[in-house]
């Protein structure tokens, strides 16, 4: 816009004594007269520009960086597109409307109404810069907020000078704009998935259905005894897997991101950091190789690599689920960190961050299946999830829907969930644990409370999670020989990557004491017409999955693998990223039992501190002492009072503990009448200690007993002293 047409603006609407700039623009603004269409044009001007730094850069920044998002949610280049101009134009096209429209009325109330706009779009503005600068205690950050807010405002409304500037700025948003869909690397995603040919691909007649099944961040350390041997106790799916498979119990991925380490395991060549998980980067992959010779049935959760010759776009979602996590990822973004404690987690999936699928279903109105040993199918509560993939329990639906789509026919299958990866909700058992540890929430250091406590507590709640997979995979092998398609198959079973969960780790950041938990992953594949089981520990990669099954399926490619078949005797091509021998799996998984030292039981999980020898035993085998001085407050009562075992679950048991000048001593607690866990971990909160532990699985459907209790012992006695709680 040139100075003619400002200048003609400020004399319009100017007002004798009112000042230049804005002053002239709003308080000259008589009721009753017209306001000139140049001044709503640089009034939008101004919001535009204003909303572009304080909304659209911060936004389409991160999300273009991010690619992945767009490829897991689905969102095509149409979705992609109006995302875009949706985050740009609609928050200060809404400020524009709510502000000029009663100026049509009213110019002066038009006027105030723009400079409150102005105000918002400052203050936000303030935020992106305080959190740029690392602000984060909440007095500062909103003081920072309010000063450039006002200062703004002030300015737009006293300065010409300053209003011509902020109107130039509108050209920055479309800027940001443009950039986004042009030159990010999610722009890459808009020029459509362009792959090569197949080649020269020859594969014979299939006798039954084809299987990659993809876990998530599932370390191959948390299924093993220290001998190496998988805990058949726990994992009895997994152990009998591996007794009608090949187990490749020296396997190893080759990235600790899942958008690289999937597309290794689908093309056998290793994706670079850069590459983009959709077929435009990875052209050859498992779903080209077999074509449209067969059906697909294909669960991609951040891959796209499926051409559209072959598979139905995936169902992608609205972009106003888009624009919802764009929303809780701006407020994580600008918010001073008291105020974003309250916010939904970010870092546990690529998308759906605001759903709480927990809690969906009604508890009530859920029948209980009971396996042939009589306790409770683990998979009754996943066969009953709403139809959202959102959340652990979601995955698990997803995962049981994609196994039961396998027939006897052939078919080319392939499933990626995000499991057995943190948030750590699932069971063996078929409920869903009310609470979880999050990252955030963990010690850093060893002088932290609970340092300790918590962390063997988190271990506890992984291999909970981890038995619920465990139920899964027994599903798969009983549909798969149900349907009589067992035999003929053929099944690969793999993960992306592990986790670290040392102290203090619950990371995904390699270091020199890490690596054997981050890179060791499970690996079975099972051949078609196999009836045993072999376990081998000569070095295995997820980038030899897929030339084992163009070996194993007698295909002839004429495809150039980094990856070599692990079936037919050649040696790796390439060094693996990790490369310890398999004894090293055996240490750490020697110090992870080390933390659980009765034994390696579901109830041992919780058999820890000082009732370690207690738990699974009835109150009444111990002496009644006086009551404690101590007092507690257990959290979720309303549970505790009306339990429903297919939903929520109080397993992570927490409240508040008072009566202690110091660290209280760890508690023991008995549900309905048997001691089932301890509790600890204590961190001070005012004048209570917040505690947590983990419980064994005695509760029962309705109302729960829970008390807590001192134990003192005296020689070979134990004296229970029961501690009051409110």
């Amino acid at each position: 816009m040139n100075h003619g047409v400002l200048d003609e603006v400020q004399q319009d609407s100017r007002a004798a004594g009112a000042g230049e700039g804005h002053a002239a623009a709003g308080g000259g603004r008589a009721a009753g007269r017209a306001v000139p269409w140049r001044v709503l044009a640089v009034d939008a001007a101004v919001l535009v520009g204003l909303a572009g730094v304080a909304i659209t850069q911060p936004i389409l920044d991160l999300f273009g960086r991010n690619p992945t998002f767009f490829v897991a949610g689905g969102y095509g280049r149409r979705q992609i597109v109006a995302f875009a101009l949706t985050v740009a134009f609609v928050p200060a096209l809404i400020l524009f409307v709510v502000s000029a429209v009663p100026g049509l009325a009213d110019r002066r109330l038009g006027a105030w109404l723009h400079s409150a706009a102005v105000g918002v779009l400052a203050g936000l503005f303030g935020l992106v810069v305080g959190r740029t600068l690392g602000v984060q205690a909440l007095w500062p950050a909103l003081t920072l907020a309010l000063l450039v807010a006002v200062g703004i405002a002030v300015l737009e409304w006293r300065v010409r000078l300053a209003r011509q500037f902020l109107s130039y700025v509108a050209v920055g948003n479309v800027a940001f704009v443009v950039l986004f869909l042009v030159a990010s690397p999610t722009a890459e995603l808009l020029g459509g998935a362009s792959y090569a040919d197949a080649g020269n691909v020859k594969i014979p007649p299939l006798d039954g259905p084809v299987l990659v099944m993809v876990l998530d961040e599932f370390s191959l350390t948390s299924l093993l005894r220290p001998d190496g041997s998988i805990n058949e106790v726990r994992y009895p799916n997994l152990a009998a897997l591996a007794d009608e498979s090949t187990w490749f119990r020296n396997a190893a991925s080759e990235s600790r991101t899942t958008f690289v380490s999937t597309p290794t395991i689908l093309t056998g060549v290793r994706a670079e950091d850069d590459d983009l998980p959709f077929i435009g980067d990875h052209p050859r992959n498992y779903f080209t190789l077999f074509g449209a010779r067969y059906p697909v049935n294909r669960y991609e959760l951040v891959t796209d690599l499926c051409p559209p010759d072959v598979c139905a776009p995936a169902r992608g979602q609205p972009v106003r689920r888009a624009l919802e996590d764009a929303s809780v990822v701006y407020r994580h973004r600008i918010l001073p960190e008291e105020w974003r404690d309250g916010l939904p987690d970010v870092d546990h999936s690529w998308g759906n961050f605001g759903d709480d699928i927990v809690g969906e279903a009604d508890p009530a109105e859920t029948t209980v299946p009971t396996t042939p040993t009589g306790s409770p199918d683990p998979m009754a509560r996943m066969k009953e999830v709403p139809t959202s993939d959102g959340g652990r329990v979601g995955q698990a639906g997803a995962l049981l829907r994609q196994i039961d789509l396998m027939g006897p026919e052939p078919s080319i299958n392939m499933i990626h969930v995000q499991l057995p990866h943190h948030p750590y909700e699932l069971t063996p058992w078929g409920g869903v644990n009310s609470d979880t540890w999050v990252p955030s929430a963990m010690p850093r250091t060893a002088s932290d409370p609970g340092y300790e406590f918590i962390f063997r507590e988190l271990r506890a709640l992984q291999a909970m999670q981890v038995g619920a997979v465990d139920g899964m995979i027994g599903h798969l092998t009983a549909h798969l020989k149900d349907t009589g398609a067992w035999d003929d198959a053929t099944v690969v079973v793999t993960s992306d990557h592990g986790i670290d969960i040392t102290p203090p780790g619950f990371t995904r950041a390699p270091n020199a004491d890490n690596l054997d938990e981050l890179f060791r992953i499970p690996l079975f594949i099972k051949a078609p017409g196999q009836n045993g089981g072999e376990v081998r520990d000569d070095p295995a990669s997820t980038v030899d999955v897929l030339p084992s099954l163009v070996d194993l399926l007698d295909i002839e490619a004429d495809w150039s693998f980094e990856g070599h078949s692990l079936f037919d005797g050649s040696e790796p091509k390439i060094e693996r990223l990790l490369t310890s021998d398999v004894q090293a799996v055996f240490d750490v998984a020697a110090r992870q039992a080390a933390q659980f030292p009765r034994g390696q039981g579901w109830d041992d999980l919780a058999a820890v501190g000082q009732g370690e020898d207690l738990v699974g035993r009835p109150v009444s085998d111990y002496v009644a002492g006086a009551p404690s001085d101590l007092t507690l407050r257990f959290d979720r009562r309303d549970l505790l009072a009306n339990l429903s075992l297919t939903g929520e679950v109080p397993y992570s048991l927490r409240g508040w503990l008072t009566g202690s000048d110091g660290t209280p001593p760890e508690l023991i607690v008995a549900l309905n009448g048997t001691l089932a866990g301890a509790i600890g971990g204590y961190r001070p909160d005012g004048d209570s200690w917040l505690f947590s532990g983990l419980m064994a699985n005695y509760f029962v459907d309705g109302p729960n007993d829970v008390v807590a209790y001192h134990v003192e012992r005296a020689g070979d006695r134990v004296i229970l002293h029961e501690v009051a709680a409110r």
